[in-house]
């Protein structure tokens, strides 16, 4: 398994680190009457609650500790907080070398300027980075505007499953470079950098973006199904207008994974009724980065994708 960990899990990292009230969201308070516009609106001031938020990553490589500092980061970003500080849980195998935990917490460094770094030695295969990320807000005691819009869209920037990419390249290298040339396997190392979420998330938010949501476990579809159970609302989303790179159709095509389902962090979904301003904003502030319509929000309770014809129901990330 790499990326994501079961709710269970979180909740024990969270008591154990005892931060369970700055971690709780409470309810939006909308019933399923309730205009999107309204629902949006409700949605911003529960963020506006709180002040942390958490990136959590499992898996055998290094890499995941920054994975789950900028997932920690964008999290935060999307609910407008500004980072003030940042700390790491890191749950190694107890048998795990001192030389091998040195290089995860050389990573780690390499990421962020901690605050606290705590180190536990459990019963695991695997190593477990929980990374939060503290921030503070400016004084807002108003709800932002979303206007009274009829039509939201839903803005995808950056591609799908750059984290996936990555950890199942490394996982599974030899198989892989059994399967295709080397000057093809470089594009790995060309994918997006993950560390342009938290920009991103600002530029949108400063350019029509009424509401944002991170990529993470589940991939795109995860994601998708969190934005719908933010607003609860349905959604159209057309699969060929997501963005995807080559190099991730093939490599999930080696390791039999879903290239939509394995872990997403570096993309964002924005909800926005003005997309071409959106686009344009992103597309100035990270040319690199691809920026889509990819679908629309719908009050109707369906989430829906569609492909050439097609159409398949949305549902729960379950993990794995």
């Amino acid at each position: 398994m790499i990326g994501p960990v079961s709710t269970a899990e979180k909740e024990r990292l969270t008591t154990l680190l005892g931060r369970d009230r700055c971690l709780r969201r409470r309810s939006a308070g909308y019933g399923e009457n309730t205009e999107i516009s309204l629902r949006i609106k409700l949605a911003a001031a529960a963020d506006a609650a709180l002040h942390s938020a958490v990136g959590t990553m499992t898996g055998t490589s290094p890499r995941i500790v920054a994975m789950a500092v900028e997932r920690a980061r964008t999290e935060l970003a999307s609910i407008g907080g500004v980072e003030t500080a940042v700390t790491l849980l890191l749950c190694v195998p107890e048998d795990m070398p001192e030389s091998t935990v040195r290089e995860f917490l050389r990573v780690a460094y390499e990421a962020s300027a901690f605050e606290e770094v705590n180190i536990l030695r459990e019963r695991r295969e695997e190593v477990l980075a929980h990374v939060s990320a503290f921030g503070e807000k400016e004084p807002n005691d108003s709800v932002t505007d979303t206007g009274a819009s009829e039509e939201w869209f839903i803005v995808m920037a950056g591609v799908a499953g750059i984290e996936g990419t990555v950890l199942l390249y490394e996982a599974n290298r030899e198989q892989i470079e059994e399967t295709y040339p080397k000057h093809f396997l470089q594009k790995v190392a060309e994918l997006p950098e993950l560390a342009a979420g938290a920009k991103l998330i600002r530029t949108g938010l400063e350019n029509g973006a009424a509401a944002v949501v991170p990529g993470g476990d589940g991939g795109v579809y995860g994601a998708l199904w969190r934005l719908g159970e933010k607003f609860r609302v349905g959604m159209k989303v057309t699969l060929t207008d997501i963005p995807i790179a080559q190099i991730t159709i093939e490599v999930c095509e080696v390791t039999d994974r879903d290239p939509y389902q394995i872990p997403g962090g570096g993309c964002v979904l924005f909800v926005t009724a003005e997309p071409e301003r959106l686009i344009a904003a992103l597309s100035e502030a990270a040319p690199k980065v691809e920026a889509e319509v990819i679908g629309r929000l719908t009050k109707d309770a369906a989430r829906t994708i569609e492909n050439r014809g097609e159409t398949r129901y949305l549902e729960p990330y379950r993990g794995g």
